[in-house]
């Protein structure tokens, strides 16, 4: 590990700043799971064409040829979608593994790439639109974790800027009492298990994947996420001086109602003057 933070061309992902401490726990757990299914991310969770809805929602927000930062951008399902609509986009990954293969989806080098962890990020710039999908903020597991997340989302938000974030409302999971396991296909290539456990106390999920791969031996990798109540989000971003503007249970602006654990939730921000 490395002791700077810079931007990088598109092919080398800048180093992870020496305060990457600030991510804790969070951040180590992220890295190695998501190093530990680089290869077969794209596989478990192809791109589909709702993808394309974030950078139309995006541009109900701000103009064509924004800038974005985009907060757990992996292999760059989302990203590359926002570059085809003319989006400038830095992508964030504290894994070498979701890079690398961003890079090989990516030879044009359309996406500025930063190898760093999330919650002590300060690459010294704002952007327009600042963007966490897909969960990112859960990847942060204490509310201190959380809170220092948040104020680097504020940081790099301009002043006229928006942050976006996308989670879920967890009430269905707040209550389960039995690990939730799926089956994920990987395309002529095996399969990968999941296992999806609760600990409520603390509004912590432990994921487990199993990868069965042939001819490879059983590959397992671990993560633990925090979940979060909307409303919960909204204090943690008043604390980072940002304020809800919107909120959608989806990226078409679909009415947000709550109480169903599969229902996404789209929060938009606005820093307070």
């Amino acid at each position: 590990m490395t002791t700077t933070t810079t931007e990088a061309p598109a092919d080398t992902p800048a180093d992870i700043p020496a305060e990457a401490g600030a991510g804790g726990l969070g951040t180590a757990l992220t890295t190695a799971y998501s190093d530990a299914i680089a290869e077969v991310y794209d596989e478990i969770y192809p791109s589909t064409p709702d993808l394309e809805d974030i950078a139309d929602f995006l541009l109900t927000l701000t103009a064509p040829g924004a800038s974005v930062l985009e907060l757990g951008v992996g292999t760059g399902r989302v990203a590359l979608p926002l570059a085809d609509k003319g989006f400038r986009v830095h992508g964030v990954d504290s894994s070498e593994g979701m890079l690398a293969r961003l890079a090989e989806k990516d030879p044009e080098g359309r996406i500025t790439p930063v190898h760093a962890d999330f919650a002590a990020l300060d690459l010294g710039r704002t952007f327009d639109v600042v963007l966490a999908p897909f969960n990112s903020l859960c990847c942060a597991v204490t509310p201190d974790e959380q809170i220092a997340l948040m104020h680097a989302v504020a940081r790099h938000t301009a002043p006229d800027g928006h942050v976006v974030i996308e989670t879920f409302d967890p009430s269905d999971y707040h209550v389960q009492k039995k690990n939730e396991i799926n089956t994920y296909p990987v395309a002529g290539r095996g399969a990968m298990i999941e296992s999806i456990g609760v600990l409520p106390a603390s509004q912590n999920m432990m994921v487990h994947n199993t990868l069965f791969l042939d001819g490879e031996p059983p590959k397992s990798a671990t993560t633990v996420m925090r979940y979060l109540w909307p409303s919960e989000l909204d204090l943690l971003a008043g604390i980072a001086r940002l304020e809800l503007s919107a909120r959608y249970a989806g990226w078409r602006e679909q009415p947000f109602d709550g109480g169903d654990s599969r229902k996404m939730c789209v929060s938009v921000y606005r820093p307070l003057p």
